[in-house]
Order: structure tokens, then sequence, then C-alpha cells
């Protein structure tokens, strides 16, 4: 008997030992209850795929089908046409009211987004890495949660009244430190602009806490002992051993904060009181004037703006190197 058939005997790598191998190595699967488990995963995921194709999919496919109807008096009439978009494309210059309202819209989101990193980012890191004991960070993140568990919109009128305007809070806290007046306020927040992005940091910065403290809760406290053994200073070791595992939390508050802040109009709606409008005012407003071709379009391109700025988000943090 040769030695390639006594190892096939002895069952150490003959062809019939090889080909389960392969298989395996190739992602096939070993045994027949593998597919059955996949037909009980699919079962399983099949209500939620449900779901979002009949609550997510079926509404956008249906605006992107109307923005590309005609317009009526009572609606709009399925006839194709392309003027909806004409209108919004051409000319493309800030003139148009709707870019106009698009910028200032992208202008908010950018602030928010900065503005809740930079003040969110340290509420994280003192729950995650200053505070010990698990009860507490726990008891003080929950406190932190506390406002949402009251209405978005109940929350907005909190801050457009009691907050905002010439007898609010604000403005009180600053003449009483002699830097503002009643009569002349330092800051115009009576139903400015000012006052809606203020009430965007504050009601969407948990969103940006939210993910940087549990992934800083996750960070390595040898590799940060080590870093300092090393010699590095608190501000290297930020930047080179927690800054780089924090990154995705960062990314993904905000992107968060700048689709939710985008098409925001509530707030604007609340706070602004029809002083201010976004590009999410401008499209409810088409809604309510029985424009729908055009509001459809619109909203279209709005997402379309949101999916580019979610790339320039991940491309430019390259979140896939990250996780």
């Amino acid at each position: 008997m040769s030695s390639s058939s006594a190892s096939e005997a002895a069952g150490l790598g003959g062809p019939a030992e090889a080909k389960p191998a392969t298989e395996g190595a190739l992602g096939q699967p070993k045994r027949p209850g593998d597919r059955a488990s996949g037909w009980v995963t699919a079962a399983w995921a099949a209500p939620g795929l449900v779901w979002l194709a009949f609550y997510l999919v079926a509404p956008l496919v249906f605006i992107v089908l109307v923005s590309f109807w005609t317009r009526t008096d009572t609606g709009f009439d399925k006839v194709w046409t392309l003027s909806n978009y004409g209108s919004l494309l051409h000319p493309f210059n800030l003139s148009n009211a709707y870019w106009e309202n698009m910028l200032r819209s992208f202008e908010t989101s950018v602030i928010a987004v900065a503005a809740c990193l930079v003040f969110g980012f340290p509420v994280a890191y003192f729950l995650a890495m200053k505070v010990e004991k698990l009860q507490n960070q726990i008891a003080l993140f929950i406190l932190a949660l506390a406002p949402f568990w009251t209405s978005f919109l109940t929350r907005s009128v909190a801050w457009a009244y009691p907050l905002m305007g010439r007898e609010g809070a604000l403005n009180r806290i600053l003449t009483d430190i002699g830097v503002s007046s009643i009569n002349n306020p330092l800051l115009d927040t009576q139903f400015s602009l000012l006052s809606v992005r203020l009430a965007m940091i504050q009601l969407y910065i948990l969103f940006m806490v939210t993910p940087i403290f549990f992934l800083l809760a996750q960070v390595d406290r040898h590799a940060i002992e080590a870093a300092r053994d090393l010699g590095g200073n608190w501000f290297s070791t930020f930047k080179e051993v927690i800054l780089p595992q924090t990154m995705p939390g960062i990314v993904i508050g905000s992107i968060f904060i700048f689709v939710l802040t985008m098409g925001e109009y509530g707030t604007v709606q609340v706070i602004g009181q029809g002083s201010v409008s976004s590009v999410g005012t401008y499209i409810q407003n088409q809604i309510l004037g029985i424009q729908y071709p055009q509001g459809a379009a619109s909203a279209v391109l709005l997402v379309l703006v949101l999916i580019l700025g979610v790339f320039v988000i991940t491309r430019v943090s390259d979140l896939r190197e990250e996780l």
C-alpha cells in the first residue's frame, strides 16, 4: 500500500476529508441543518423587512413617483413631467427660495453638529472616564436622558417661552451680570434664527453624548496606562489612544444630528413663530398649498443632499477603517 493510500485510509488528508474542508472555506453549508437554520433566520427577519418595506421604502418610492407627476388644482395628475425639478434646478443660484432655505438649514446643521460635539464630548468623557462606579454612571446618564422622556414639542415650547425673548431667562441672566438689558438685549432670541439654533443644540445633544459615552466606556484602560508609562501627556494620550476608539461614536452622532436637523421643521415653527424658515418648512408649505409634485421634488432633492452629507462624513472620518 502506497503512502497516499495509507493516508487516505487513516483519514489524514484524503479527498474524502478535503472536500468538506473546502466547502467550509467557501462558506458552503457542511450539514443539512445549516440550510434549515438559514430559513429560520429568514423567517425571523421577514416581519421586520415587511415593516420597513411598507413604512419606509414604499413611501419613498411613492414620493419619487409623485415628483414626476403634473400638478393640478386638486393635487396631481399622473402625467409625467420634469418641470417640478426644472423649477428647482433652473436657475441654480442662491436667489432661488428653495436653495436659500437649503443653505440656511445646512449651516444650522453644521453648527448643531459642531456645538453638540464640543459640549457633548466632555459630558460623555466625564460619565465614562471620571465616574468610577457603574451605578453612578447609569444614574447620571439617566439624569441626562430625563428631558427626552417628555414630548419633543413640549421641549420646544419650553425653549420658546420661558427661556427666549426679552423677558426670557437667558436675557435675564445677561441683564443681571450687566452685559445686556431688557430693552436692548445683547442676543436676539425672540423668534430668531439664533434661538432656533440654540434650541436644536439642546434638543439633539444627547444623540452625540450617547454613542460617545458607550464607546468611551469600552476604551481599554490598560492602553491608556501604557501610553502614560511611555511618556505621553494627556493630549497625546487622548489623540493617539482615546480619540481613535471613540471616532465611530462621533461619526454616528454627527450623522444622526445632521440628518435630523436638516429636515427639521417642528422646532423651526415653534421657536421661530413664522419669522424663521428652513428647507423643512418650505416643503411643508408646498404640501399645505396642495403643491404635491413640487413638494415631492423638493423632498427628493433634500434626501439626495442628506445622502451626500452622510457620504462625506463617513469618508472624511474613514469609519470603516475605525470599525
